[in-house]
């Protein structure tokens, strides 16, 4: 096509300087033309070969990407060399591209680095008047991916609504989504580069064996409480008179006295944190401690209310071991209310290095700031979040907008999961998401599980650095 195209002007401007009567304009033209023509042609030529390049290293940059994610599922060096060698061959025999020759790839194994290199050639049309038949030109990767490490928290809603099938489709999504993080026969498993930490909420949250460093209380506590009752205090005569005459009667006196009542509690049930830290990643500490349930005493009816109790299993802190993290999948429950705020906190808790003093060593949140690393955390519900100990800070859907504000700005990916929620539980989880392409909405159970699927592989993709 450009050849015709300098063809055309090439005849058109030897016509029109053939046909001038100065001989000089001829020559002078015969010997300008041929260098410009050949000019022009070599800046086609060498367009076109920019256009190849970029197209080689479109699929190189790709294959790259897929070798990665072959590398997290725990294939050796030489399956993941083949798997980009046939990625790269077959993705440009698709395209039409060829007179490349076979990609050499490296992977280091002390750094998990994968980089590509291609040599291609491309045949020219004009530079060939020139002696010059083909461009000969190397595309390597223009990144090199590498294995970093990622903190998944995933937050499941265990309220009354999830009953039945609900709650055995989120058992067999959220295993799916463990496989995808951790895949068996994987090195991630034994290295510790992936790490998830589990809990769920509905009422309120239980904190299980972290439940004194968190409140600064024992499990076993005593609530008190002070009224006052008026109790008999001696007496007097009064003399009190009628129509048949008048009588002295005896009149209790009575006076108040204060009365102590106390009730003990035997739990790890906690609530929302006040004051200052509340809607913070702080760690639990004076002035910052979690709250933990407690009882009312309802002096009319004679009786302490106790607290709403937690029904959730205590949280699983941040570890590869897929027996443990599937245990807890299996053992969700489903009843009472749906505290979102809870679960989001606690969520944020698992993978807040500002926490590190309550987690296990093995389980201690990477710094925000440390090199290669990923947090993210998937938020599931099935309602709307309406259930909550303390307004001070506002309700629970307020609350939860103000917890994942805090928890976007540090960094974290935050995925939302609203399963046959209604649009209140929708709306908040679509504020919640870190953006559009993080919210998913599935409405059964096979939606169910390839949202969570996604989701960890998108995960998974957070871990091949730039």
């Amino acid at each position: 096509m450009y050849l015709g195209k300098l063809s055309k002007l090439f005849a058109t401007a030897w016509h029109q300087a053939r046909t001038r009567e100065d001989g000089n304009v001829a020559i002078i033209f015969a010997m300008s033309v041929i260098p410009i023509f050949l000019l022009m042609g070599f800046a086609i030529d060498l367009q076109q070969v920019n256009t190849s390049k970029n197209r080689v290293q479109h699929i190189i940059d790709s294959a790259v990407i897929a070798g990665a994610r072959e590398m997290q599922d725990g294939k050796n060096d030489t399956e993941i060399k083949n798997y980009i060698k046939n990625y790269i061959n077959s993705s440009l025999l698709a395209t039409g591209m060829g007179g490349c020759q076979d990609p050499v790839s490296t992977i280091s194994n002390a750094t998990q680095d994968i980089s590509v290199r291609v040599l291609c050639s491309q045949d020219t049309a004009i530079m060939q008047l020139a002696g010059v038949d083909h461009i000969n030109y190397a595309v390597s990767s223009a990144s090199v991916y590498g294995i970093g490490k990622v903190d998944v928290a995933f937050v499941f809603d265990t309220s009354g609504s999830m009953a039945g099938s609900r709650n055995e489709a989120l058992k067999d999504a959220a295993e799916l989504a463990v496989q995808v993080l951790l895949p068996d026969d994987s090195t991630l498993i034994d290295t510790g580069d992936v790490r998830i930490g589990m809990v769920s909420y509905s009422y309120g949250m239980d904190a299980g064996p972290y439940f004194t460093p968190v409140t600064g209380k024992n499990r076993i506590r005593t609530y008190e409480d002070t009224y006052y009752e008026n109790v008999p205090d001696g007496g007097h005569y009064e003399s009190v008179c009628n129509w048949w005459g008048c009588r002295n009667i005896w009149v209790t006196d009575f006076r108040l006295e204060e009365r102590t009542t106390t009730t003990t509690i035997n739990n790890t049930c906690v609530k929302e944190r006040l004051g200052s830290e509340a809607l913070t990643d702080a760690a639990p500490g004076p002035f910052a401690w979690i709250e933990a349930t407690g009882a009312t005493y309802n002096e009319s009816r004679d009786r302490w209310t106790p607290d709403r109790a937690c029904n959730s299993p205590p949280p699983v802190a941040l570890t590869s071991n897929k027996t443990l993290l599937n245990t807890y999948i299996q053992n969700l429950p489903a009843s009472g209310g749906t505290a979102g705020h809870l679960g989001i906190a606690w969520g944020w808790y698992l993978i807040a290095p500002e926490w590190k003093s309550i987690w296990p060593a093995t389980s201690k949140p990477w710094d925000y700031a440390e090199p290669d690393t990923a947090k993210a955390m998937i938020l599931m519900t099935d309602g709307e979040f309406n259930a909550q100990y303390n307004t001070s800070n506002g309700n629970s859907f307020g609350q939860s907008k103000k917890l994942c504000d805090a928890i976007k700005a540090r960094g974290i990916k935050i995925y939302t999961v609203a399963f046959q929620a209604p649009s209140g539980g929708k709306a908040i989880l679509n504020y919640c998401a870190s953006g559009p392409d993080f919210a998913f909405e599935p409405e059964n159970a096979d939606e169910l599980k390839d949202a969570y699927t996604n989701i960890a592989q998108s995960i998974s993709d957070l871990r091949i650095r730039y």
